[in-house]
């Protein structure tokens, strides 16, 4: 290619991209638009002149996406509630999904009032954010095993002016004390390694396999936080899990066998049991 504009380019990644992703001119725009620190928008008025050290760099962006590369992972940041994150590959990219567990939160929660909410595996510190942002008297404690995930969540609160969140690293309940909240919340790990198949495989190899994979068919990590929260919940106090789709039977037994009450499980916006909350009476 003599010269390059954004429309050559453009058409030409697309192509590139046609037989790997679902959506390959929208990816081809995300990536140059991050590319030339653009909007989409812009190429749709403009044809927009790029000069060939920019399209290299652009090329091989395009590259780790034909080789499976999340284009999250790419761009460094990822929608989440209608707000932008920083994400990396030390933490789960968030999927919409998870906003089950931001909605789900929210309806149970009265505007004026105050509550102490106990995040379990934070991650990049979407939920806590989500939740900071909707209901700015919350007290909220967010913990993750990973460093790394702590320091980048620590980031995205600064980001979005969120002074309301202690993140604290703790390998689920480890490191915390006594005290009682009024809601705990949790996406741990649920997915069974043994069963994916290779295609599954492949497209989770670049992210984190402590958030993805548990043991015990998946079950292992919810397991452990529903038994061990009631201890943590205060009276009235609500639990509330993102599991697998074929999870939603597991999660409510161990939730009445715990002593948890008013169990109940959410679909997704795909239609799939996706939340499940009980009760401490």
């Amino acid at each position: 290619m003599d010269s390059f504009t954004s429309d050559l380019i453009l058409n030409e990644a697309t192509d590139f991209l046609s037989k790997i992703v679902k959506n390959p001119r929208l990816e081809s725009e995300v990536l140059l638009a991050k590319t030339l620190d653009k909007e989409r928008e812009d190429f749709y008025t403009n044809n927009i002149p790029v000069d060939e050290a920019t399209y290299q760099h652009f090329k091989n962006l395009l590259k780790h996406r034909h080789q499976g590369k999340p284009i999250a992972y790419i761009i460094g940041s990822k929608e989440f509630w209608s707000l932008s994150f920083k994400i990396n590959e030390d933490v789960l990219i968030p999927r919409p999904e998870t906003e089950q567990l931001v909605e789900s939160c929210l309806s149970l929660m009265k505007e004026t009032s105050n509550y102490k909410l106990l995040e379990l595996g934070t991650g990049s510190g979407v939920i806590s954010i989500a939740l900071a942002k909707e209901h700015p008297n919350l007290e909220i404690t967010a913990v993750d095993i990973s460093s790394k995930a702590l320091e980048l969540a620590n980031e995205n609160a600064l980001s979005h002016n969120i002074n309301n969140i202690v993140f604290k690293k703790s390998n689920w309940f480890e490191n915390i004390t006594e005290q009682k909240f009024d809601f705990i919340i949790s996406n741990p790990p649920y997915v069974d390694k043994t069963q994916l198949t290779k295609k599954e495989r492949a497209k989770l190899e670049y992210e984190p396999e402590i958030a993805l994979f548990s043991v015990d068919s998946g079950t292992s990590d919810l397991r452990h936080i529903i038994h061990k929260s009631h201890r943590f919940l205060s009276q009235g106090g609500t639990l509330i899990i993102e599991h697998s789709f074929d999870q939603k039977e597991f999660c409510q037994n161990q939730m009445k066998e715990t002593g948890f009450t008013n169990i109940r499980t959410l679909d997704d916006l795909s239609s799939h049991p996706r939340v499940s909350i009980g009760s401490k009476l």
